[in-house]
């Protein structure tokens, strides 16, 4: 059992007791029979706030991280709340989470020792409650100190944090018998230790971790690092000390005060005291737990629980803005965040939606980004990073809510379409399953769905909790498959001393099976996006090479008996190859740094890919490219070209890049390792990358991008070329251009406009336009010949004269809409034609109960529709249709007659065959002489 006694409950003389509630131990100066942490007894600070004054959320920060500094740690500045530098979370969800795992495995040193921090964090386990219980919150700030004890040094630990924790608790004026230390464990990561829960008056102020023990299969092991993790949450403090009826109402009075002042409503403190007082001695976790609560805070105040709701409702939702539109504040500026149905991305839509539900419950008519607004100008002293990103964070926020909006019309259509499959199933209600997959899928919440659907919507109170769970663990990416490989040295990595050097001579230390093992090499192996470098290893051809560990390994082709382990060899690599893989790296960096500054901060690398025929960058964006947006990119980029900017390569300690130039140097993700190597192109991007580059920009040559295209929610794809490839691509597009038709001289740009008219990628342009071409006049024939057919006065067909011409962009826009204008054109003739048709017969029938029709240019479909409201009981119809050498025959009888056998007797005389049922026949065959047969069958 781990020893709670510290130094300070032996000095100050604290007693040890056992709860008489809940069992638990915890230490006090008071005469307490009881913890006081809730379950075992409610909040007594509302209303009677037992610090010495109030404090809002930036005195109560500073106060913090001020007491700390006079006590010898320095302050660090706060983390992301993106966890950029760890590939196994999305978020920072406490203040350890900055430090894990590079410090706490012992590959870094921590940036301070001992160190003090007011960490913004974000979590989703706790949203369906946010606005409801008076302090849960997705987003809060961890004020923590920490300290990082290792075997050769040691700082504090047990002793020290309580006395440190005890003292600023006193200089906030909280008398020292109002503080209660409960003995506890902490896990979690695969870690654990003791710990304090600290409490006063109910509330849990702090947590004091002393992690000393990692888990291993064999049990818990002492680690080799002692860790003091504290949190203390800020939101907590300032609530306590202003005693008012929840959080939400301490620190979120800016936001509030202005919503409030819209709705022209004012809070019944006792209700809402009331409220919170209730839910802190409940572990809210549920729907179930929420109804049980509101029946609890019911009673005690003595109304129905209905009229409880209506009294608390508005505020439940206002609250929820409030704490919604700072975690999503913070996301967006933090970096790479796009509100979409992916990865992070979709935590970020999971907030903007349920702020908009909210403001829509409220009947507030203000904009997302005007909300968001108000925080910025709230925080911007604290953070004024929020400044230099206002703009592109309230842009994010418009898109997204004019998404939603469009989320909304298409969703009825939808929620209809559930409905009858539903329905046709007997079922009376929507299953949990097809509501998550609504959301998911479609963008569409529980209540949206509610509003539209003519089934039962019954929705758990913990929906929001359950579809963060699916998305909280980012995809792991597909390793290669891990081969037995010989011990041997590392190999050394001549690429990253010289990354000119082409030939180079090397010993060889291993082969086995195809590969072969080097004690040096030029060979870049498969990496950062970059494929690898291909040569030959004296006369053996290499075709792939891959780093596993600190080893490379050639994979090669040919006959290894021709060379002998320690035997020296002769190697030469693909310079070309190189050259080209080069090229497109650097470029990917240039294009990086264009792309931000023309679409915004908010553009973030999520993927690349660099071949010897093609670039490609993956980058977080909320629309779309267009094609100005592209032709600025590009230009950007070759501007950087032009003024051939140097490219410093270098390894550097983790920490001092990252302080040096932030985190977004992670842009393709988290880069293990005590050194990275940074990729510095001066004044324009600087990345963690361990690819192959230039040392200036100059030498990457003219840039061009050749597609730009949306792949996913939230992310567009830019796809480029330099170098040879760009000089076959030229040769390509002028070969495309001749095929097409277009004039020499159109532009990328152009083309790019020609292919989004059609819906189809450049390459597929020429076989796209002849295709629209010959529809064009096949319609315009149809035109003139259902113009004749039916005398028709007006000559639409005369609409048409020429395949239009001229300039490619117009022209082209002109083909496809007169393309569309014949198909209306077309229809209202054959509305006309067949209105005529159905006026003919009925007077036919009139004379006969047998009728017999040639017509021209109808479907079958439409056929049958006519044949169904125009045959009256006991009579036939028959219909034979001719369009061009095909000929269709519809029989349809309410007569004795069977129409499947009368249709198949013309059929086969006209060379086909036919199908059906005594009542309908349907045939086919040639149209030549059909109406000589058709006038000579006797029925």
């Amino acid at each position: 059992m781990p020893d709670y006694e510290v130094e300070l409950f032996r000095r100050e003389k604290f007693s040890r007791k056992k709860c008489k509630k809940c069992n638990r131990f915890f230490w006090t100066l008071s005469d307490r029979e009881i913890c006081g942490e809730p379950p075992c007894s409610e909040y007594s600070f509302i209303d009677n706030s037992p610090t010495r004054k109030s404090y809002n959320l930036h005195e109560m920060r500073e106060f913090y991280l001020s007491f700390f500094e006079k006590n010898n740690h320095t302050r660090v500045k706060r983390y992301p709340i993106i966890a950029r530098w760890s590939d196994d979370v999305f978020f920072t969800i406490a203040s350890i989470s900055c430090f894990q795992p590079w410090v706490l495995n012992g590959t870094i040193d921590p940036p301070a020792n001992p160190l003090t921090i007011s960490q913004t964090c974000v979590r989703f386990n706790d949203i369906d409650n946010v606005g409801k219980t008076g302090r849960h919150l997705t987003e809060f700030e961890m004020m923590a100190h920490h300290a990082f004890n290792t075997k050769d040094k040691f700082v504090y630990f047990k002793d020290k944090t309580v006395e440190l924790c005890h003292q600023m608790l006193l200089e906030l004026g909280i008398p020292d018998g109002r503080l209660v230390y409960i003995e506890a464990e902490w896990s979690g990561g695969g870690n654990s230790g003791p710990c304090f829960e600290v409490v006063v008056d109910g509330v849990e102020l702090a947590t004091l971790v002393f992690m000393m023990y990692e888990d291993t299969p064999s049990g818990k092991r002492e680690m080799d690092m002692q860790v003091v993790d504290t949190g203390y949450g800020l939101e907590r403090f300032v609530w306590i000390s202003n005693g008012t009826s929840n959080a939400y109402e301490a620190i979120f009075d800016n936001v509030l005060s202005r919503l409030k002042g819209e709705l022209n409503i004012h809070e019944d403190k006792t209700i809402l005291s009331e409220y919170s007082r209730i839910a802190g001695i409940m572990n809210v976790v549920s729907g179930d737990d929420i109804r049980k609560l509101r029946k609890a805070v019911a009673d005690r105040i003595g109304i129905n629980v209905n009229d409880l709701i209506r009294i608390v409702s508005p505020f439940e939702n206002l609250y929820t803005i409030c704490d919604h539109t700072r975690a999503l504040m913070f996301m967006l500026n933090d970096g790479g965040i796009v509100p979409s149905n992916v990865k992070a991305g979709y935590f970020a839509r999971l907030l903007a939606r349920r702020t908009l539900r909210a403001l829509k419950f409220l009947n507030l008519e203000i904009p997302l980004s005007e909300v968001m607004s108000l925080q910025i100008d709230y925080f911007k002293n604290d953070f004024p990073e929020l400044l230099e990103n206002r703009d592109d964070i309230l842009e994010l926020c418009d898109v997204e809510e004019k998404k939603y909006q469009n989320t909304i019309l298409r969703g009825r259509k939808i929620i209809s379409k559930l409905d009858n499959e539903l329905m046709s199933k007997g079922m009376k209600e929507i299953p949990l399953e097809e509501l998550i997959n609504l959301y998911d899928s479609q963008g569409l919440t529980p209540d949206i769905v509610k509003e539209s659907s003519e089934l039962e919507v019954n929705t758990p109170g913990d929906f929001y909790k359950r579809i963060a769970e699916r998305h909280e663990q980012p995809e792991k990416e597909r390793c290669i498959e891990e081969m037995e490989i010989p011990r041997v040295e590392s190999t050394r990595l001549l690429y990253y001393e010289d990354q000119y050097k082409r030939r180079f001579k090397a010993k060889i230390l291993k082969k086995f099976n195809n590969f072969v093992i080097l004690d040096r090499t030029c060979f870049y192996p498969e990496g950062g996006g970059q494929e690898t470098d291909l040569g030959i290893i004296d006369d053996l051809d290499v075709i792939e090479v891959q780093k596993v560990g600190s080893i490379v390994l050639h994979r090669v082709k040919g006959n290894l008996e021709g060379i002998k382990e320690g035997q020296e060899v002769d190697c030469k690599i693909d310079w070309e190859r190189r050259l080209q893989l080069m090229q497109h790296h650097t470029t990917a960096h240039i294009i990086n740094g264009a792309a931000r500054i023309v679409l915004g901060n908010h553009a973030w690398q999520t993927g690349a890919h660099k071949s010897e025929n093609l670039g490609r960058l993956d980058i977080t964006h909320h629309s779309g490219i267009t094609p100005e947006e592209r032709k600025r990119i590009e230009e950007l980029a070759n501007k950087i070209v032009k003024e051939n900017r140097q490219i410093d390569i270098r390894f550097m300690d983790r920490s001092d890049a990252e302080k040096t130039y932030g985190f977004r140097i992670y842009q393709g993700g988290a880069v293990p390792g005590r050194e990275i190597r940074i990729v510095n192109i001066k004044d324009w991007d600087v990345e963690a990358c361990g690819g192959m580059h230039f040392k200036s920009t100059g030498e990457v040559g003219n840039i061009k991008i050749i597609n730009t295209k949306r792949i996913q929610d939230g992310v567009v794809r830019i796809e480029f070329m330099v170098g040879r490839a760009l000089k076959r691509y030229i040769e390509k597009k002028r070969d495309l251009i001749e095929k097409t038709g277009l004039s020499e001289s159109t532009s990328e740009v152009e083309l790019m406009k020609i292919a989004s008219l059609f819906s189809v990628e450049i390459e597929q342009l020429p076989r796209t336009i002849e295709r629209f071409r010959r529809e064009w006049i096949k319609q315009k024939e149809q035109l003139k010949e259902l113009e004749k057919i039916i005398h028709w006065k007006y000559k639409l067909s005369e609409k048409y004269r020429e395949l239009p011409s001229g300039d490619p962009v117009e022209s082209s826009r002109k083909l496809f809409e007169e393309w569309k204008s014949q198909q209306k054109d077309i229809q209202k003739l054959r509305d006309e034609l067949k209105k005529v048709l159905i006026e003919d017969i009925k007077k036919n029938f009139e004379k006969s109960d047998v009728v017999k029709k040639i017509v021209y240019n109808f479907d079958v479909g439409t056929l049958i529709e006519i044949a169904k409201t125009t045959t009256p009981d006991g009579s036939l119809l028959i219909l034979a249709n001719t369009d061009g050498k095909r000929a269709n025959i519809v029989v349809f009888s309410r007569s004795g007659k069977d129409a499947k056998n009368i249709a198949e007797t013309l059929s086969i005389k006209i060379g086909g065959n036919a199908k059906g049922s005594k009542e309908l026949g349907i045939g086919w065959g040639s149209s030549e002489n059909i109406d000589r047969i058709l006038e000579e069958s006797n029925i």
